[in-house]
């Protein structure tokens, strides 16, 4: 479990450094509010532990902050502050507990783990594989009840795979679950952990190795014994994990709909109060502000949600509203109608589900097969289906070439992945090979992956050499194919580093939700003047920025980047809703590596996030 201390008393948070380590927790500590909020917002935490009195930001105003940009990490209040009044400021900020000091430390660790069970359903209090059994109350494990004596990483690293027995986990993963932000270890170091770890469990005599290696893409836990037998034919599958995923994004961008709606009413009702007073003639600067900004945020934000048609009638408004409309009653009147056109938009969407459902539809990744075998190309068009992949199937090399130059053409999104169904014994095989590399020298590349009908080296070196991502071999199943294609599909976006930066906070409140398919690791950022600070506690691997921000605009903020040795390569992408040729130009001279106009559509940000990330 890792855990965020923020409090500026050293003494308690020494002592609760030392308890913490000994119950085997990782701990990162902050000593002042903003700090906290640094950490909290740039790292993954099972649990924030906050003072009251902090510097800078006091813990309950860091508590709301939280809340308020939608962290649901469970938070306590650890506080001196006695008394009723305090406990219910404290709760209704959102804290989850509250214990005022001084306080027991065992108590504190009991309130812990009540807290996280609560919670977190998984967070049993016993863990269980097979006879395999880990006691997080007292740190204990034991097989067949005899007790199994691990150092505390290896303890550790146990309970993760336990806690997370259906999920695969890169090194990343478990170095960030593992160690403090403070911390660096090494893959060498995290896979000495893991042999150690291995070693021990295979010592106390377990069945074999239960920690199982996915090649390139981390280790995972093998299912118990009980459950074993009856899946040990088939192969690691996730359709099951990718359609639970797809639901919890469907889930997650309903619930945002859902809180983003009432804020969509309150900024109808300013524009229709600024709009009356305009044909009054009493509209004062700071309400047609108001208005504007309002205006400016439907046409940003409803297009998240698929409501283009909304989104474009706000952005007309907008535009209307900073005219001159005094005089001009034919402007007026189609302001009018495009506040009243817009209303009955939205009104039409209250259920946002199906805008959402199809959103995530388009999402789906592309998979191109080419397979003369229309047998089994059915049956990897299915199994892909099932797990959320949109499938493209063309016979033959040739006709790809004349399908993949007619996609560039006409500036169609090109397939994420190829899988060719190549056979070593027929002449025409180079020509097989010929289109890997095709796709190999593609910027950004494709990666494809091969089904041979035989298993040699000089074959495996052939399609190595033009570029291909895998080599599978005859006789192989649907889903165990397209389980690899899943792997690759995956692999060029999970756990890349994105940080957005951008004042609209109801767009940054719902990317989270809209990117999840793609498994970024997103930090979000309103306010530009704390970028320096975030850049450097994140270290992104692609920065995403605004134009117009306050205090300081996205082209400044690039232009300092290109000029620090050290952040000079950064791949920067620039959202905007202007998109004449001036502000192009001047985007591009500040060192930008692409732009993408708002409204945001989720599928075409990410297929540039990921462009750029596979070019640098």
């Amino acid at each position: 479990m890792k855990i965020l201390l923020v409090d500026d008393d050293k003494n308690l948070v020494e002592v609760l450094s030392q308890a913490f380590a000994e119950r085997s927790y990782a701990i990162d500590v902050a000593t002042d509010g903003e700090q906290g909020w640094v950490y909290g917002s740039t790292y993954t935490y099972d649990l924030i532990i906050l003072d009251w009195s902090l510097p800078k930001l006091d813990g309950i105003s860091l508590c709301r902050r939280f809340r308020d940009r939608g962290y649901d990490t469970p938070i306590i209040l650890l506080t001196s502050r006695h008394g009723s009044q305090n406990t219910i400021r404290g709760l209704d900020a959102g804290a989850d507990d509250y214990i005022c000091k001084p306080f027991d430390i065992e108590e504190l660790i009991a309130r812990i783990r009540a807290l996280l069970r609560r919670i977190h359903w998984d967070f049993l209090p016993i863990l269980r594989w097979g006879e395999l059994q880990l006691d997080p109350c007292h740190c204990q494990v034991t097989y067949q009840e005899k007790s199994i004596p691990l150092a505390a990483k290896e303890y550790r690293l146990l309970e993760l795979f336990l806690r997370h027995s259906k999920d695969v986990l890169s090194i990343e993963e478990i170095s960030e679950s593992l160690w403090s932000s403070t911390e660096y270890p090494a893959e060498a170091t995290v896979r000495s952990h893991l042999r150690h770890l291995r070693q021990k469990l295979k010592r106390a005599g377990l069945p074999g190795d239960i920690i199982v290696t996915i090649r390139g893409q981390g280790y995972c836990l093998k299912l118990p014994p009980s459950t074993q037998k009856q899946t040990e034919s088939q192969p690691y599958n996730v359709s099951e994990k990718k359609n639970d995923k797809q639901s919890q994004h469907l889930a997650a961008l309903t619930s945002a709909w859902e809180k983003y709606r009432n804020k969509s009413a309150q900024q109808l009702a300013t524009l229709d109060r600024a709009i009356t007073s305009l044909q009054d003639g009493t509209l004062s600067v700071s309400d047609r502000l108001s208005a504007v900004v309002a205006a400016h945020s439907l046409a940003g934000n409803l297009g998240l949600f698929g409501l283009f048609r909304g989104s474009q009638l706000a952005r007309e408004i907008e535009q209307l509203l900073q005219n001159d409309l005094a005089q001009k009653s034919e402007q007026l009147l189609q302001l009018q109608v495009n506040l009243n056109t817009l209303r009955q938009e939205l009104a039409n969407h209250q259920n946002i589900s199906r805008q959402i459902s199809r959103q995530i539809s388009k999402h789906s990744p592309l998979l191109l097969i080419v397979d003369n075998d229309s047998d089994f190309a059915e049956q990897l068009t299915q199994e892909a289906e099932s797990q959320g992949i949109r499938t493209k199937i063309i016979a033959t090399p040739e006709l790809v070439k004349i399908w993949l130059e007619e996609q560039i053409n006409y500036d169609r999104k090109p397939p994420d992945a190829v899988l060719l169904n190549i056979s070593f014994q027929q002449s025409f095989f180079q020509d097989y090979l010929a289109l890997i590399a095709e796709f190999y020298l593609l910027v950004p590349s494709i990666p494809a992956i091969v089904i041979a009908d035989r298993d040699r080296f000089q074959d495996r070196l052939q399609v190595a050499r033009h570029g291909s991502s895998f080599f599978l071999t005859k006789p192989i199943s649907a889903s165990q194919t397209i389980a690899f294609c899943q792997h690759v599909l995956q692999r060029s976006a999970q756990g890349k580093k994105i940080l957005i930066v951008d004042d609209d906070v109801e767009l940054l409140r719902v990317l989270p939700s809209l990117l999840q398919p793609w498994d970024f690791k997103l930090t979000t950022l309103s306010d530009p003047r704390q970028f320096w600070d975030i850049l450097q506690a994140v270290v992104p691997d692609l920065l995403v920025l605004d134009i117009e921000m306050p205090h300081l605009s996205g082209i400044e903020l690039c232009k300092v980047l290109r000029n620090h040795p050290s952040w000079y390569q950064l791949p920067v992408l620039f959202l905007s809703v202007h998109d004449d040729a001036a502000i192009s130009t001047q985007v591009f001279a500040s060192g930008a590596n692409d732009f993408v106009n708002k409204p945001v559509i989720a599928q075409r940000l990410a297929s540039r996030i990921l462009n750029l990330l596979m070019r640098s």
